[in-house]
This record gives structure tokens, sequence and C-alpha cells, in this order.
């Protein structure tokens, strides 16, 4: 009998608080990121978050809440929701072989300084320590590897209550068809 309830997951969070598996403040802003983007679930999705379409779920609390927060900011919550289900799912399946993903629990101190971050991707691959010591759940979404396949959707608050969204932006996007973009959107514009 898995539990994979939303119920279950603020559980799982204030567990891994409790037992020091995360840092603090990795598990904090997970759980907010958590029940501000799942807020809007179906009872179904509430009972079974494997059921839960994040990309829908990160849109929707865009849509709702898009004049409050940068996309840059949206992107983020997005990643701390995705960390969070990710290592909720596996403890679920596993418990007695769960470990919280490595990006944020890992240590090292390299020489010629203090500590600094080390991190993996889904890879194992070591990766750079981020910026000013940010873990993996506040890094902006730069740092999150796409394949040129992957398009993103970025909502843009332009005024109170009007959120216009760019979307099928290839992640490989040049600075020319960034510029080509640009230009049709200042064509639309009214002359006041």
């Amino acid at each position: 009998n898995k539990d994979y309830s939303l119920d279950a997951l603020n559980k799982f969070l204030d567990y891994i608080l409790d037992k020091g598996l995360l840092k603090p403040e990795t598990a904090k802003s997970r759980k907010v990121a958590v029940n501000k983007i799942l807020v809007k679930l179906s009872p179904e999705e509430q009972g079974d978050l494997r059921q839960v379409n994040l990309d829908d779920q990160a849109n929707r609390f865009a849509n709702l809440n898009g004049a409050d927060y940068l996309p840059t900011s949206m992107q983020v919550y997005k990643s701390r929701v995705k960390s969070a289900l990710s290592d909720f799912f596996l403890y679920v399946d596993n418990p007695m072989t769960f470990r919280p993903s490595a990006a944020s629990r890992a240590v090292s101190k390299p020489s010629g300084g203090g500590p600094k971050r080390a991190a993996s991707n889904t890879s194992g691959a070591a990766v750079a320590p981020s910026p000013g010591g940010l873990n993996e759940d506040q890094r902006p979404p730069a740092a999150t590897p796409l394949s040129a396949h992957d398009h993103l959707v970025f909502p843009i608050p332009i005024r109170p209550g009007l959120v216009v969204k760019l979307t099928n932006i290839p992640s490989d996007l040049t600075a020319g068809e960034a510029e080509k973009i640009a230009q049709v959107v200042k064509a639309l514009a009214c002359n006041e």
C-alpha cells in the first residue's frame, strides 16, 4: 500500500527536514513550491501524484499568479516541485535505500577556499558548484540541461491582470532568432 498522495508528500518533506536529510532551506523551499504549484489538483491527482502533469500545473500557477512572479521564479518553483516529486517517488518506492538528491546534500572542500557545494546531475556526473552557493532548487532554469528538442513556455506579466505567454521557444534559441521574435512583437505594439 504505497501512498503517493499530496498529504504523503507533505509528510515526506517534513520528515526529510526533521531528519536533516536535506539542508533546511532546501527542504522548506521545496515544500513552499509544492504547496503553491500543486494547490489546484483534482481529487484523483491529490490521491496519486504520479498522475500529475507538472507542466500543466506550472502553467496553471503562472496563469493565476503571473503578475506576482518573474518568469525565472516560476521556473525555479517548477524545478523545486520536480525535485521534491522525484525524491518522494524514490522514497515511496523503496524507503530503505532512499537517499535525497546528491546535489542538495553533498559538500566538498576545494583547496584554497571554504566549503563549496558539490553537485551532480541526474546521470551522476559532477557539475560545477553554482554561483553564490545556490543549491539545485535555487538555480535559475538555465542551469538545467535541455535537449535541442525541448520547447519552453515563458509567462510574461506585462501589466496587472495580464500575462502573455511565449510558447514553443526552442531551448537552443540563437540571439538572431530572439531578435527576429523581438522585432515581430515590437511591430504589434500600438503607438500611443
